[in-house]
């Protein structure tokens, strides 16, 4: 039964031979050392192929001094209730370190445990050292696809100590303040940000493309990758942008050095575990300090761009350029992606050229604009993949669709012999686990699409299967009784469900919401405006949110705020939430209220046709 069990596990088994550095190893021993010792020279081998600058070009500029009102920051003392808060909302189901520690011992026993810690952390920020015994890092070998001989298709998996995890965890705490406080993370960055997701970054491209391509000016976009990104930053400019650009103070920035260097790590097969190596380059991946670090070394990415929009989530990184003719906007893409490419190389970041794509929305019948990257000409797509969704030329999400139906398959296969053996509670929580996040993953952004509705009924058919194998019924079994029963919302219901979820702290922001991009859609309340003319927005629960129609504009009038082409039919939704539900402050029961209205509104008009996939 076991290995009928859906799983999210890779294969992480040892491979018998390894080919590296023109040498085969077989020994399990010799094969975990050259895994480790490719994982940890892969950033310094990546930043080698940084290539010199073919003409001499005058320095960069040092960084501005921070703004007069930017207060320093210096790493403060923890608190015993912060401490023993991080270690009671530890997940369970992490792996162990290094030390053979689990998080779930930790968190049973973070009131007799969490003194002591809270001591030895105060302890620690007071010397400005960083504990050498949290530096040690355990790494697992995931394979990913290709040859298994080669150590670059495998990926590491590291595992921090977990009470260097807790530590990180206070420092991050205090550094995002400081940067909320001051205003510091750029807008244009949407990753590891409350109240910010991959749905927002990908609409806020979305309606820059759409607003262009509706008035017909010629506009591509940019899909820049990076290569081991996290690997390859520099210590020396991390901490000198720490100091320099956001005020950090010499004791903290002493603590960070620490913190950085003299970090070791060891490679754990089935079989061996490798030697210890030191890191030179790069943060330690799997910590929530790097993620902030990470945000804080590129922050000022979006500069480098005169003529185009930068949008980054993390490492990924997206311009979009729009210009009066085609002329104009190869020479503006093109100045923009040098300048773009030389600030990664200055910053030790290397983009990979080969997989740099761009994509041209208007005209779709002018593709080649022949952009270079270095002296690689860069691939046109007419559909890219950006933070996991489709993207087509025509701005619509038929392929989209298509692949989340094709994501389902082996599911819907995996679901048909194992519905005989398993009861239904498993079943459901395999449904939960492996078919509800592929259903949901930025739904707000490809569910409403009117073009879309016919593979929007493909998928929705492909769901009703999947409900059936899973409750091991008939192929012409009815499934709207069933649904309600088990509490499972089809997929147009899943879709308003979650964009009413989005909405919520856009209405009711949370008191210790940190600066949300100022670019991204803002649902405004307006006692004195109805709500666009929909079908819904007459519902009888119909409330005073407003949500001005984008193709109203005039082309003399751009409004300062872009909303996205479906701001209407987002505000009929949230229009049509009872009074009570729509002033529900807290996000837990907003979303359990919510849930059950929309599962009683699905059974109510199941068989009514008119309001399925509107």
């Amino acid at each position: 039964m076991k290995t009928l069990l859906l799983s999210r596990k890779q294969n992480h088994e040892t491979p018998t031979a390894l080919l590296y550095d023109d040498e085969i190893y077989t020994d399990p021993v010799d094969i975990a050392n050259t895994l480790n010792d490719h994982f940890t020279t892969v950033g310094i081998k990546t930043s080698n192929t940084i290539p010199t600058r073919s003409s001499p070009e005058p320095p960069p500029s040092p960084p501005p001094p921070p703004p007069p009102l930017l207060p320093p920051f210096s790493i403060k003392h923890t608190t015993l209730e912060i401490v023993t808060k991080i270690m009671k909302n530890l997940n369970p189901n992490k792996a162990s370190d290094i030390y053979d520690i689990k998080p779930a011992i930790l968190k049973e026993i973070a009131p007799t445990l969490s003194p002591l810690l809270h001591t030895l952390f105060n302890q620690a920020i007071d010397e400005h050292h960083y504990p050498d015994a949290l530096k040690i890092t355990k790494l697992i070998a995931l394979f990913k696809k290709d040859e298994t001989n080669l150590p670059k298709n495998y990926r590491p998996i590291s595992l921090l100590p977990i009470i260097g995890k807790i530590l990180d965890k206070i420092i991050n705490d205090q550094i995002m303040t400081h940067c909320t406080s001051n205003n510091i993370i750029s807008p244009h960055q949407y990753a590891f940000r409350p109240n910010s997701n991959t749905s927002m970054a990908l609409q806020t491209i979305l309606d820059e493309l759409n607003k262009h391509v509706k008035n017909h000016q010629p506009t591509l976009a940019i899909y820049l990758d990076l290569s081991k990104a996290y690997d390859t930053i520099s210590h020396q400019k991390l901490l000198y942008k720490l100091k320099n650009n956001f005020n950090f103070d010499e004791h903290t920035t002493e603590f960070l050095t620490s913190y950085l260097t003299n970090r070791t790590q060891e490679t754990h097969t089935d079989h061996a575990k490798s030697k210890s190596q030191t890191i030179t380059h790069g943060i330690p991946q799997g910590s929530t300090l790097s993620t902030t670090f990470f945000l804080l070394y590129i922050n000022d990415i979006w500069t480098t761009a005169k003529h185009s929009n930068v949008y980054t989530y993390a490492d990924d990184t997206t311009l979009t350029i729009t210009a009066p003719d085609l002329k104009t906007l190869k020479k503006h893409a093109q100045t923009d992606l040098t300048n773009l490419v030389n600030y990664l190389h200055d910053n030790n970041l290397v983009p990979n050229a080969t997989k740099t794509t761009y994509t041209t929305f208007y005209p779709r019948d002018y593709p080649d604009v022949d952009l270079y990257f270095n002296e690689t000409k860069l691939k046109h797509d007419a559909v890219t993949k950006l933070l996991g969704v489709f993207i087509q030329n025509t701005l619509k999400f038929h392929q989209n669709t298509t692949q989340v139906i094709k994501k389902l398959q082996p599911h819907m296969h995996t679901f048909k012999y194992i519905n005989k053996i398993l009861p239904t509670p498993t079943m459901k929580q395999q449904y939960y686990s492996f078919i509800y996040p592929q259903l949901i993953y930025a739904i707000t952004i490809w569910g409403h699409e009117k073009s879309n509705k016919e593979y929007l009924q493909k998928l929705h058919r492909t769901h009703k299967k999947i409900v059936r194998l899973m409750l091991n019924k008939p192929p012409q079994t009815h499934t709207q009784p069933l649904m309600h029963q088990y509490k499972i919302m089809n997929i147009f219901y899943l879709y308003i469900y979650r964009t009413s979820v989005e909405m919520h702290p856009f209405i009711h922001p949370p008191e210790e919401e940190i600066n949300r991009p100022q670019h991204n859609h803002h649902y405004l309340t307006n006692p004195h405006h109805n709500p666009m003319r929909t079908s819904l927005a007459n519902h009888p629960y119909k409330q005073t949110l407003y949500i001005p129609n984008p193709y109203s504009y005039s082309k003399t009038y751009q409004p300062k705020h872009i909303l996205h082409l479906s701001a209407a039919k987002h505000s009929a939704i949230w229009n049509c939430l009872r009074k009570d539900i729509q002033e529900e402050k807290n996000i837990k029961t907003f979303k359990r209220v919510l849930a059950c209205f929309r599962l009683n509104d699905q059974n109510k008009n199941e068989h009514d046709k008119t309001k399925t996939f509107r």
